[in-house]
């Protein structure tokens, strides 16, 4: 399920112009993203995704019909939310539809949740303190509800570019290196994710998906999404400078003949050399010496191999004396003389051996993004709106301390992290704005937050200490790099944030 329209019946009269006025609720699950727009020759926005009125909202609808489209909305959402799955498949409502149904209270302000008795011998308890969300976040919730964006009359989406930066919370992507793969009852449901419970019929079994040591050996490290809590996002102009640069890692490599010829033999009796290693495992020899001993002697594949290789090095003038000069290098070493193998060919022979030197792929790289934007204020308001803009990047890249209830702090909780898009106009026929012409990025860590307050060189501010402009400096990183499948496309699947690529666009 994607961004899609889930009720375009909507209808009032505009207060503006006295015409028919219809308006069109769009909403997206997965990441918590809905609007209310305008239909007609031009959309507008009517109802951002902070779930505040825009002004054009305001400036065709009585104060009556913006309760009655909210309230209409709410409870779309909420079936929507309910219909795709909920929590159990990790479905995210709005957080304005979250703050109308619990509302954020001082009271519980730097509250934690119960993590139980923590021990080595009560896995779920410390799980749990790793999956800790701090109550101080609901106040970025609270901020984001303030529609921040500067300039605050700026048209976006609609005349002007604009970049928007979403804020989340931060989970654990590899539970499975801590925590094997749990179940839990819970109340029956349809879902892929869910079987029959055998002791209750009324009660299913819940997979949290983490693997076991098991299925890591047999399919790798099993990831998820570092996102979970959405809470709240920022837009500001494009930036004055956009770049983005590619890179993977590639390594200079060498194998000359010996070492080749050596990892052929041990590559050829893969399965012999598993069951060797399985029998080291289990204790069937004393000592290393037994072990060697084993592999020489022994009449399968491993000892054969071996003994063929070594016979072949004697006779073979070239491998005779790249072995020798090996086995020079390996004695001279045990001594404490460090001297190469190339070295002595070197001096003795004035030859080295080919090392067949080729570049070979070693990691893929992660990709690192500056963005500056120099904000003066032009009024109280805006002002306030830039000031809670700079918090809304400090407190969310700021280490989460969690305490224990003795005011303890154990462990240090990880930061949040940031969804960065680059939007522009839309039409009727576009189901979002994402703007295909520029890069895409994912999901990111703030790495670095700086704030001059003095661009001008000296000390300029408005009453009470407001300065009369700043520059915020901000650095993302990605949290994994990119993958050739990243720019797979899907002709009928919408566009969104981490969906298919367009055949049109950019990419990554």
């Amino acid at each position: 399920m994607g961004y899609e329209m889930i009720r375009s019946e909507l209808t009032t009269t505009s207060i503006e112009t006295g015409k028919k006025f219809d308006g069109k609720l769009f909403y997206d699950p997965r990441f918590g993203q809905s609007e209310i727009r305008s239909t007609g020759f031009i959309t507008r926005n009517l109802l951002d995704a902070g779930g505040n009125w825009t002004d054009f909202g305001i400036k065709h609808l009585d104060e009556e019909t913006r309760a009655s489209w909210k309230e209409i909305a709410t409870r779309d959402i909420i079936a929507t939310y309910e219909k795709a799955g909920g929590n159990a498949n990790n479905m995210v409502l709005p957080i304005w539809v979250r703050q109308e149904q619990n509302p954020p209270t001082d009271s519980n302000i730097n509250e934690f949740e119960d993590t139980g008795q923590l021990s080595a011998n009560n896995a779920k308890g410390l799980q749990k303190a790793f999956e800790l969300k701090q109550n101080t976040d609901s106040l970025l919730q609270r901020l984001s509800l303030k529609n921040l964006k500067y300039p605050i009359d700026a048209d976006y989406g609609n005349t002007q570019d604009y970049i928007q930066i979403d804020q989340f919370t931060y989970r654990a992507p590899n539970p499975s290196v801590l925590f094997p793969t749990q179940t839990k009852m819970v109340e029956a449901k349809e879902g892929r994710d869910f079987k029959k419970g055998e002791k209750n019929p009324g009660l299913v079994e819940k997979y949290d998906h983490y693997a076991g040591a098991g299925d890591t050996l047999l399919y790798g490290v099993q990831s998820r999404t570092p996102k979970e809590v959405p809470l709240g996002l920022v837009k500001l102009p494009m930036p004055n400078q956009l770049n983005d640069s590619n890179n993977v890692a590639w390594g200079e490599d060498q194998l000359n003949a010996l070492t080749a010829a050596a990892a052929t033999i041990a590559s050829g009796g893969v399965q012999n050399t598993l069951d060797f290693i399985d029998d080291v495992a289990k204790g069937k020899f004393k000592g290393p010496f037994d072990a060697l001993n084993a592999i020489f002697e022994s009449g399968g594949e491993k000892g054969q191999g071996i003994k063929a290789f070594l016979e072949q090095a004697t006779r073979n003038p070239n491998a005779n004396l790249n072995a020798r000069s090996v086995v020079g290098s390996s004695i001279l070493n045990l001594l404490g003389f460090g001297v190469s193998p190339e070295a002595i060919l070197a001096r003795g022979a004035g030859v080295i051996p080919n090392s067949n030197l080729q570049l070979l792929f070693n990691a893929p790289a992660l990709r690192a993004f500056r963005f500056d934007w120099k904000m003066s204020p032009r009024s109280r308001e805006e002002a306030i709106r830039i000031n809670n803009i700079i918090r809304f990047f400090k407190q969310g890249m700021a280490a989460k301390k969690m305490m224990n209830d003795a005011g303890r702090s154990y462990f240090l909780g990880t930061p949040n992290v940031f969804d960065i898009t680059f939007k522009t106009s839309k039409t009727n026929q576009e189901i979002t704005n994402t703007n295909n012409s520029v890069l895409r990025i994912k999901t990111c860590a703030c790495v670095g937050a700086a704030v001059n307050y003095t661009p001008e060189g000296m000390w300029n501010a408005y009453e009470k200490g407001q300065p009369t402009s700043c520059v915020l400096s901000l650095q993302f990183k990605e949290l994994e790099p990119l993958y050739n499948t990243d720019y797979e496309e899907d002709p009928f699947a919408y566009e969104d944030l981490t969906g298919f690529v367009p055949e049109n666009a950019i990419g990554y």
